[in-house]
């Protein structure tokens, strides 16, 4: 029977799930910034998660009555204001949005596993979804994405160090181990956020650097232009509707101009490139754009400026390498063909190499001589040297199986880790470990009924290690 979850404790984990979820809802509300709602939108979602988010962690690891008293009432409230609010002002499908978000924050209240806090980030990844998919959603919308994806990673880097974290204690090797965490948390989700930014920017993309796959949901991060599917499901919700009374329709949801859906707002983004400092100054004066982020575009579109008028010569002296080198790469196609091959070569002796060491066959075949020379010719020496004997074939089978034994680690502390692992085996690995310790460490003798008791339990390890516990 497997041993039940550890709970979750962490607080590192709880901001993070805070974090992802309310930057989750935020992209939502974005969507709708021109009508001026922003601001209220984004405080009522970061109280609605800071508040459940803490009560789930207030319950330290167990759910107690106040958890479920308040995940009642969340769930109450949330069942009245989408009768009175929410659906009345989003209407269906999009009403789905927020119903989501207030469910979520009622089983915030009650969070107190990993599975509840991965739940939680399913739920927040559905919201970004849907958001990045809409019809409005434009690159403005990465001020917010980014540090989403951000915030998601930080969750998943502290949800580690914390079971790492526990696995220490446990193993009574956690003295201290709680200085450094945060630094440790940040320096793990900064080296993968960078690591992935660098595959990303290294892998060819057809509309790098958007992120857009043509064959899922279109969207307006990435599909620009006159390409005529956005995502639009031909229903409007409250606010649309009120919006149609001003000249908009469904096929014409722009402005009196004739905007594509691609438009809305009253900014037009180009195609499959990164937008000219005009089109980014455009951006930030749209309605409703927050001071900071405004601020922030602008600048943006300074550098962005500053940085053509100066790059483009190099830019020119780039082009100018290039198509030198592609013709001398043209002249010496027999050469560079007959490295390449030599570089496969090598590649696949290095593979072996590699798949040598992980499958390691000079251990699995000394496990297999162990075996033949200890239980089918039962060659096994007399007295305390045959213990040793045992024990050396045990350790050999651990080994293969992933569990070296440390030079600076005992037999009791072995037996412990490795008791861990193969809890099924824990007699048959302590009885060995027990014999070994007396011929090794004492100064009795390890006798014939000894030695073969050492024999049945060897032979059961080996016979039933790859059995699950």
């Amino acid at each position: 029977m497997k041993p039940a979850p550890p709970p979750l404790t962490y607080k590192p984990a709880y901001i993070g799930l805070f974090a992802s979820l309310f930057l989750a809802a935020v992209c939502n509300s974005f969507l709708d910034i021109q009508y001026g709602t922003f601001i209220y939108e984004t405080v009522f979602w970061a109280l609605l998660f800071g508040i459940s988010v803490r009560i789930g962690w207030r319950q330290g690891g167990t759910v107690t009555a106040s958890g479920k008293r308040a995940q009642n009432t969340f769930l109450i409230v949330g069942a009245i204001m989408t009768v009175l609010i929410f659906i009345p002002m989003w209407r269906f499908p999009r009403v789905g949005v927020p119903i989501l978000a207030m469910l979520q924050a009622s089983q915030n209240c009650v969070t107190v596993s990993r599975r509840g806090l991965h739940m939680g980030l399913l739920v927040s990844a559905v919201m970004v979804m849907f958001a990045a998919s809409h019809f409005r959603a434009d690159w403005t919308m990465l001020f917010y994405l980014i540090p989403y994806i951000a915030a998601v990673v930080y969750t998943l880097v502290a949800l580690q160090i914390s079971q790492r974290t526990q696995d220490l204690q446990q193993e009574s090797l956690g003295t201290g181990i709680n200085r450094g965490q945060s630094i440790a948390i940040l320096a793990a989700t900064t080296a993968i956020l960078a690591g992935g930014s660098v595959l990303y920017a290294a892998t060819p993309q057809v509309t790098w650097p958007y992120l857009f796959w043509k064959y899922g949901q279109p969207g307006n991060i990435g599909l620009h232009g006159d390409t005529p599917g956005t995502g639009y499901s031909g229903n409007l919700d409250q606010k649309e509707s009120g919006r149609a009374s001003e000249g908009m329709s469904p096929e014409n949801p722009g402005n009196s101009g004739g905007q594509s859906p691609e438009n809305y707002g009253g900014f037009a983004f180009p195609g499959n490139r990164w937008p000219s400092p005009e089109e980014m100054r455009q951006a930030a004066g749209r309605k409703g754009m927050p001071d900071w982020q405004s601020s922030a575009i602008m600048h943006m579109a300074d550098a962005v400026e500053m940085t053509q008028k100066t790059f483009i010569p190099i830019q020119l002296k780039l082009d100018e390498l290039w198509q030198n080198l592609k013709e001398w790469m043209q002249e010496n196609r027999q050469t560079l063909a007959s490295g390449l091959i030599g570089l496969i070569v090598l590649a696949i002796f290095a593979a072996l190499g590699f798949l040598l060491r992980e499958t390691r066959p000079a251990v699995w075949i000394r496990t297999r001589i162990d075996y033949v020379w200890l239980i089918w010719l039962g060659r096994r020496a007399k007295g305390n040297a045959g213990a040793l004997q045992y024990y050396a074939a045990m350790q050999n089978l651990m080994d293969l199986h992933g569990m070296p034994r440390a030079p600076s680690t005992n037999p009791k502390e072995y037996l412990m880790l490795v008791g861990r692992r193969f809890g099924h085996l824990r007699r048959e690995l302590a009885t060995i470990t027990f014999f070994f310790e007396r011929a090794r460490y004492s100064p009795q003798i390890v006798t014939d009924n000894d030695l073969d008791l050492m024999h049945r339990n060897f032979q059961k390890i080996y016979k039933e290690i790859d059995q699950l516990a």
